[in-house]
């Protein structure tokens, strides 16, 4: 049970912390390296890497996550950590069930492991009603270079209420290059 707890706080703190989102329709997708080219995806137009300070300040504490692309008002946000937590590929299985009984305060749309460009993910799609809004989140987490990787979409649903549609082709164009930047 304690190699659950220690997954399931990893992935609930990037969960809580990682900031709502809104984006525009119809925009092009355009590819965004991280991690010297160890993980590539599509992201929406306009977002650019939050700098250490406003993530300082829209993240208090320690849980901020390690990269957050942003737009200009921070409305629009994609995050990525890759944590110092150990994690076998295979462990992504064992995610799935502590995570839905620990995400109690979300609704869990669809969650399971799903093989995303030949990898492994534990994939969560879920809505979080805040005292002032309903936030949807697509949280991908796998195994890169033995720790866990938390890549997250989030949409503010009352802002846009299709916006969750625009989180799968982000989520599933991200492509793993583990060998990059040796």
């Amino acid at each position: 049970m304690y190699m659950f707890g220690r997954y399931t706080t990893a992935l609930l703190t990037a969960f809580l912390t990682i900031a709502p989102a809104i984006s525009g329709a119809n925009e092009s997708l355009k590819p965004w390296n991280l991690l010297g080219g160890k993980v590539t995806m599509l992201v929406l137009p306009g977002l650019t890497l939050m700098s250490e300070a406003d993530k300082r300040e829209k993240y208090p504490g320690d849980n901020a996550p390690a990269y957050v692309l942003t737009n200009e008002d921070w409305s629009t946000n994609i995050a990525f950590d890759h944590k110092k937590l150990s994690m076998k590929p295979g462990e992504v299985h064992e995610l799935e069930q502590p995570m839905r009984k620990h995400m109690s305060n979300a609704i869990i749309n669809w969650s399971g492991v799903r093989r995303l460009n030949g990898i492994e993910f534990l994939l969560i799609d879920a809505d979080v009603r805040l005292e002032d809004a309903t936030v949807h989140n697509l949280i991908a987490v796998t195994s890169l270079e033995g720790r866990m990787l938390v890549i997250s979409y989030n949409c503010i649903l009352d802002f846009d209420p299709k916006c969750g549609v625009k989180g799968p082709p982000l989520i599933n164009s991200i492509v793993l290059n583990p060998g990059a930047g040796k």
